[in-house]
Order: structure tokens, then C-alpha cells, then sequence
């Protein structure tokens, strides 16, 4: 996929870097080399994604980043935030600023692209369930889409397959309170439980002893667990492995030891994206079953054609015909 990427940093060194691998990917790069020449693009431009550098003089990183989820046209927009900082509490600040992720530098290459990738996917699915809910409030709709988008991600139903005591624990401590953690040991008893778990993620280690973590992906074979996304933890520099669950469709991953600021915000943009394609689903079958007729409550021709219009070349009178003969 293409995506159009904001480069934020005040060193030119390191707008270069960054543009010229995302480049490579085939993403569409803007480059700002400040906190207000960055709001000023985003305010103006179309922008998917922001990477944006924490340490810049005059306004820095996180107070771009407030200003941005502070204002509705910006709001939606995915900000990672990028910094030689490796603090916890740098970490903190920015989840608490709206940050959705974090780089350290120097960057890793996977790393960068996979939480561009799919932050500019989330991001592309953001702006379905907008037009969606826009187009439904147009037609009469009382829709649900108007839940505040940062509540979408909490709660929810996690199966992690980990065999290690103290593992299980740290990460029970990080997700505790928000979501029901469920444990195996084992990839085998994992794949029993999950047709009837009505889990939304899982996350899976690497690291078991007696199983390969990377045999859990062939969940996605069940049908009720086709878009249930996966997230596996993975050792420090153990690359092969990690490459090899990107390839076969793992959605994200966090490297051990784990943060539990990482974790949760890798946790809650899987979820979030995962509702957001639920919903579009569902939201898809209702519209297959629209009785679109003039003497319909909710469905005069004026409002279905206040919906349609900016997406298609069809006159007022055009409309109407076409209703009269639904």
C-alpha cells in the first residue's frame, strides 16, 4: 500500500534518512523542518501518517503532537513519535500528548515501516468510518459512529500464548484494567479455545519452549478467525523469526524486554483497527438491505441525494428517476 507520510525534524540528516526509506516503499513523503511548518501542512494538506521528532527547538514534538489531536480536522491523523530519548517517562508523555507510537533512534528499518504501514492502514480505515458516518447522518440515520474515537479501543478479549510465568505476568500487569486477558501455554491449546472465545486479539511468544509460536498464524484457516489480528513478542535481534511472522501476515510485534506503554498502544491500534473493520462489515450488510423508496421515513430522494452527490456525476432529476422505480 501507499500512503502519504509527514517528516518532521529540524536536522537535515535525518529528514533525508527517513525520507529516502519510506521512499524506497513506496510511500509519498512531505518533509517539515518545525513544529508550526508541520501543523501548518496537516491543517492544509492531506497527511496519513506523522513522524514526528521529539527534540526540536522552539516548539517540540509533544506539544505539536497535543495541538494536532487537539483540533477536529487533525485529530484522526496517526502520530509517531520519534526520539533518542528511551525513557519511560518520555514514553508516557507522549501517549499522554495523543502520540499513537514511538521510534527510538537509531531506527530500525522493519520497525519503521511496519508501524507506518499500519498506522497509514488505520488511518485509511479512519476515513471510511468518517465519509460512512457522514453519509449516514445525511440519510436519516441515528448511526453509532459518533462514539469518541479514542474509547473505541478499550476493552476487549486477548488470548496470549505464553509459557513463561514471569512473561505472563508483566504483561498481565500492563493490560490489566482494560482488557480480559486469557493464557495458554501452547499453540495447540490455543487454537481449541478460540472458536468459542470470541477473542478480538492474540498475542503470541516466540519464545516457547516446547512449540513454535509461528504455527499459530494458521488460525487465520477458521473462519471466525479470519480478521483477528496477531501480535507476537520476539527476542532482541532474533530478526529471522520476526521476518518470517511479517511475511505470513502477523499484524505487529514488540521486542522483549516489553514496555508496558509499547505494548498497550500496539494493543489498543490492533483493536482499534479491528472494530473499525467490523463495523465496516456490518455497516455493508445494513446497506445492502436499505429500502431505498420515496415512502421510506428517513429516505426522501432530497437526503439520499445530499449523500451521493459529491461521489457521483448524476443530475437531481437523474436521482429521482432512479428512486421512483425502486
Amino acid at each position: 500500500m501507499t500512503a502519504r507520510v509527514l517528516v518532521v525534524d529540524d536536522v537535515d540528516a535525518n529528514v533525508k534518512l527517513l525520507e529516502a526509506r519510506l521512499t524506497a516503499d513506496y510511500f509519498e513523503v512531505r518533509t517539515a523542518r518545525s513544529g508550526r511548518e508541520a501543523l501548518e501542512i496537516c491543517a492544509n494538506e492531506r497527511a496519513d501518517v506523522v513522524l514526528l521528532d521529539v527534540m526540536m527547538p522552539g516548539m517540540d514534538g509533544f506539544e505539536v503532537c497535543r495541538r494536532l489531536k487537539a483540533e477536529t480536522r487533525t485529530r484522526h491523523i496517526p502520530v509517531i513519535m520519534v526520539t533518542a530519548l528511551d525513557q519511560p517517562a518520555d514514553r508516557v508523555r507522549g501517549f499522554e500528548a495523543g502520540a499513537d507510537d514511538f521510534l527510538t533512534k537509531p531506527v530500525n528499518d522493519v520497525a519503521l515501516v511496519k508501524r507506518v504501514r499500519n498506522l497509514a492502514r488505520l488511518k485509511m480505515l479512519t476515513d471510511e468510518m468518517l465519509m460512512r458516518a457522514s453519509t449516514e447522518e445525511q440519510l436519516g440515520f441515528a448511526g453509532d459512529l459518533h462514539k469518541p474515537f479514542d474509547q473505541v479501543a478499550r476493552g476487549g478479549r486477548i488470548l496470549l500464548v505464553e509459557d513463561n510465568d514471569s512473561s505472563y505476568r508483566r504483561i498481565q500487569d500492563a493490560l490489566r484494567g482494560e482488557f480480559d486477558l486469557a493464557r495458554e501455554a501452547d499453540p495447540a491449546s490455543a487454537l481449541l479455545r478460540l472458536p468459542d472465545g470470541d477473542f478480538d486479539l492474540i498475542i503470541v511468544s516466540l519464545s516457547l519452549r516446547d512449540a513454535d509460536g509461528l504455527r499459530l498464524p494458521q488460525v487465520r484457516s477458521l473462519d471466525r478467525a479470519r480478521h483477528l489480528p496477531l501480535l507476537i513478542i520476539v527476542e532482541p535481534g532474533d530478526d529471522a523469526p520476526l521476518l518470517k511472522g511479517l511475511d505470513m501476515g502477523v499484524n505487529d510485534y514488540v521486542v522483549r524486554p516489553i514496555d508496558p506503554n509499547e505494548l498497550l498502544a500496539r494493543v489498543r491500534t490492533q483493536l482499534k483497527r479491528k472494530r473499525y473493520l467490523d463495523h465496516l462489515r456490518y455497516g455493508s450488510r445494513r446497506a445492502s438491505r436499505w429500502p431505498f423508496s420515496t415512502r421510506s421515513p428517513g429516505y426522501t430522494i432530497a437526503a439520499i441525494w445530499r449523500a451521493i452527490s459529491p461521489r457521483c456525476s448524476m443530475t437531481p432529476h437523474g436521482a429521482a428517476s432512479l428512486f421512483r422505480c425502486c
